[in-house]
């Protein structure tokens, strides 16, 4: 008897494509991989605002995309769009109407999901990604609207970083240029460059680059080159420079004929070109790698791997905290008390479980707000937790949502003496649910400051009792005296008691 599939179904809506792809979780392949096009970045990146009839050819699209579900009657579809769409002045309202005409439930991907979701892609589909990384190593993933730029070294991930100057924004930008300048070319080269300027100024400086892999849904330029079933393709600089000779000297039609582009992609190549050769100048390196590999290839990978193999997921965790810890750095926090506080906030979430009954999703915010809570500091001590709440918010940690960022952003904010009692009216917009996690995250991340209040982490271990249902008693071990962490802890476990209804007290005893 043959084996039955298991189906799963992933659709993301870019800017310039709607991309479905069907997997069967049991064997892990690939059964339909479609694409559709639409206007949506010529909207967004020229107006701000999706049009009428856009959005009427994305909802015909997305019915195309139901007759093949209902076609392999897949179970389950997970329908994203990426953060090109809700840079739209009206996009809540077209997410709306477009649930209204076709069911579609459609998640907000933010830039730092899409980055995670990337290197989920080259892990899984790149053979040689292993030893690509094993020395300093730069993805590039050029989408229509941006670039965002991935570093490994020895093996792991870095950091990541996103700018806006993706082909088809650039081409929008500088349409009017073009009608009006004779040299386009170097005009373009100028802006591009004026642009990279300031972000490639302020990457953290990480030695000699050895690779580049160049992927993404406008690099389409390359992608003849991709022979059978691989997926990459090695090019040397000189190959490179060649293609960006032809393309500079070209007209469309050369193009067409010459690269297999379409038509309607032409306008982006010569941004792609020039953006491309700007950043390996400055990277120096003499080897390229190009991945035929898309956004949706990341988000199917982990689909599967949520499903079948769990465990998987530790990489992903591991380099969501690695960019956190960056971005402390980046800000000088101060490590020793950093690393205190991240131990004991996760062993008082692992041993309160039983009275605040949230998941390891949340366990995984609660310790990037310990690594971050104290990055205001580096503006002003007075009134830091302040100035966290602004720099988290308009910082990337890879993997977070736009609404988890701002729920570690709160979180931060009010892990010292400032009540979030009053304040939490400001998240309004979000559910219940969630401003009840950043309560109860905020409460537990204080008893695991006010443990460290001298900044002398002089408590070496706790044990939590839990046996009055109306107290948690806290035993540390300490190598001094720590009576001002007893007050502290008092005074800090107030709001504790308010979110719980369980009094937090500190006991405390001498190691001797």
């Amino acid at each position: 008897m043959a084996r039955k599939q298991k189906l799963i179904a992933v659709v993301v809506i870019g800017a310039q494509n709607i991309f479905l792809q069907i997997a069967d979780i049991t064997s892990r392949q690939i059964i339909e991989s479609v694409h559709y096009d639409i206007d949506l970045g010529e909207d967004i990146f020229s107006e701000k605002v999706i049009h009428s009839q856009t959005v009427n050819e994305i909802s015909t699209a997305l019915f195309s995309v139901q007759q093949l579900l209902t076609d392999y009657q897949v179970p389950e579809t997970q329908c994203y769009a990426t953060h090109s769409f809700h840079e739209a002045d009206n996009g809540e309202f077209v997410r709306d109407q477009l649930f209204e005409r076709t069911g579609f439930q459609i998640t907000w991907l933010s830039q730092s999901q899409e980055a995670l979701f990337r290197s989920q892609a080259t892990n899984a589909y790149m053979g040689d990604f292993p030893e690509i990384i094993a020395k300093n190593a730069v993805l590039i993933d050029i989408s229509s609207g941006s670039v965002e730029l991935t570093a490994y070294s020895s093996g792991k991930f870095i950091f990541s970083r996103n700018l806006k100057l993706g082909p088809l924004r650039v081409y929008e930008i500088m349409r009017d240029v073009k009608a009006t300048v004779t040299n386009y070319v170097g005009v373009l080269r100028d802006y591009v460059a004026s642009q990279l300027v300031d972000f490639i100024r302020l990457l953290p400086d990480f030695g000699e680059v050895h690779n580049v892999i160049l992927m993404g849904s406008s690099v389409s330029i390359f992608e003849p080159m991709i022979k059978g079933d691989n997926r990459t393709v090695k090019l040397s600089i000189e190959e490179f420079q060649k293609m960006y000779s032809e393309v500079v000297h070209g007209n469309d039609q050369f193009l067409v004929d010459r690269y297999d582009i379409n038509e309607d992609d032409v306008p982006q190549v010569l941004p792609v070109m020039i953006l491309v050769d700007q950043l390996l100048n400055h990277f120096k390196v003499k080897t390229l790698w190009v991945a035929a590999l898309k956004l949706i290839d990341g988000i199917i990978v982990q689909a599967v791997n949520e499903r079948v193999n769990p465990k998987s997921l530790a990489l992903q965790e591991e380099q969501m905290l690695t960019s956190a810890y960056n971005l402390a750095d980046h800000y000088r926090v101060n490590r020793q008390h950093q690393q205190f506080v991240v131990n004991f906030s996760r062993q008082l979430f692992d041993r309160l479980k039983k009275i605040h009954g949230m998941a390891k999703k949340e366990r995984i915010l609660l310790e990037i707000a310990a690594i971050l809570d104290d990055v205001g500091s580096y503006v002003n001590n007075h009134n830091h937790t302040a100035h966290s709440d602004y720099i988290i918010q308009n910082s990337e940690v890879l993997g977070l949502s736009d609404v988890e960022l701002k729920m570690v952003a709160a979180v931060a904010r009010y892990h010292s003496s400032s009540t979030p009692s009053n304040e939490l009216s400001r998240f309004d917009e979000l559910p219940i649910q969630q401003r009840m996690t950043i309560a109860k995250l905020a409460a537990i991340l204080r008893l695991a400051d006010a443990l460290d209040a001298s900044r002398q982490q002089k408590i070496q271990s706790i044990r939590v009792s839990l046996k009055d249902p109306t107290k948690v008693v806290i035993q540390a071990t300490a190598n001094d005296d720590i009576e001002l962490e007893r007050w502290t802890f008092e005074r800090k476990g107030e709001f504790f008691e308010s979110v719980f209804g369980v009094q937090p007290e500190l006991k405390g005893r001498l190691k001797l």
